[in-house]
């Protein structure tokens, strides 16, 4: 029963990150974050970069959740390792997009 309750969380989970990176797959190429010094490009590069791997280790991590039907410790470490990674995703494109803020 816990084993369930572990694999529904972390589904859950994945599936937040899911929409989370792929809410910020569609911002990173608004022109309202259009760099225009070398190193914004490089930065949104980077994140490109990250994103891409995200989605592609959470599109993978979801499909092995759905058809495992016990969860591991090792699959439990690697989805919170994801989710940590994630949230740094977050946090660096918060970052880049506070240099793209105009003084009041």
């Amino acid at each position: 029963m816990e084993n369930e309750q572990d694999k529904s969380l972390c589904l859950g989970k994945l599936e937040r990150c899911y929409n989370t990176i792929q809410h910020f797959k569609i911002r990173v190429d608004s022109y309202l974050y259009e760099p225009t010094t070398v190193a914004l490009f490089e930065t949104k590069a980077y994140l490109k970069n990250k994103i891409s791997k995200l989605s592609e280790t959470n599109e993978k991590l979801l499909e092995f959740m759905r058809t495992s039907k016990v969860m591991q410790p090792e699959q439990f470490k690697l989805v919170n390792y994801h989710i940590r990674e994630t949230f740094e995703l977050e946090f660096d494109f918060m970052e880049y997009t506070l240099k793209f803020r105009q003084p009041v």
